[in-house]
């Protein structure tokens, strides 16, 4: 999910969760905002479900997820200019930059990598990679390509093979079963 230029809400979450009004005759209400204000936003029970969101450990107690949608790989990009980094190992020494409340954040520390720049969204990691400011950063890579390509800076990042791979979900509440039913029927 993207805003347009005119910043109106566009992509494949907006398209299916359109076709899941139509489905189930419900309105749906789309927010689009930095992945931390999110959670924290669902949390306070602002929003009955939150798109997108990686099943891990820890969210799985506060969150009933509905069947996984998308899987998508999570490398590590570096600049090119920069060799040795292969995998979690060679990511040691050095600051690797993520979006606030990602799963991989999780990830990294379980592998012993605390050296970590957070930033809000995943455009603000490729912005500050294409000023230089960051050399390292892991991000799915369906939005790092889309903004490596969209800041022209495709040429100047590599990537490992994938870390991992997690599978996008959609989640509601733990213990709201009538707004879980009421999802997957629509979907």
């Amino acid at each position: 999910i993207f805003k347009s230029q005119d910043g109106k809400l566009q992509g494949i979450l907006v398209d299916q969760w359109r076709l899941w009004e139509k489905k189930s005759g419900v309105r749906v209400d789309l927010h689009a905002m930095d992945w931390s204000l999110a959670q924290k936003r669902m949390q306070a029970g602002e929003f009955d479900v939150i798109d997108t969101i990686f099943k891990t450990p820890e969210r799985e107690q506060l969150y009933d997820f509905l069947s996984p949608y998308a899987t998508l790989d999570v490398p590590v990009f570096f600049n090119k200019e920069i060799s040795g980094i292969s995998s979690i190992e060679s990511l040691k020494g050095f600051s690797v930059a993520v979006k606030e409340g990602d799963a991989v954040i999780g990830f990294l520390g379980k592998n012993g990598i605390t050296s970590l720049s957070t930033f809000p969204n995943y455009e603000s990691i490729i912005q500050a990679a294409n000023s230089g400011k960051v050399s390292v950063f892991a991000v799915d890579l369906p939005p790092a390509l889309y903004f490596l390509h969209k800041y022209g800076a495709v040429d100047r990042f590599r990537r490992t093979e994938p870390l991992y791979s997690g599978q996008f979900h959609r989640a509601v509440k733990k213990g709201d079963h009538a707004t879980l039913k009421r999802v997957v029927d629509g979907f």
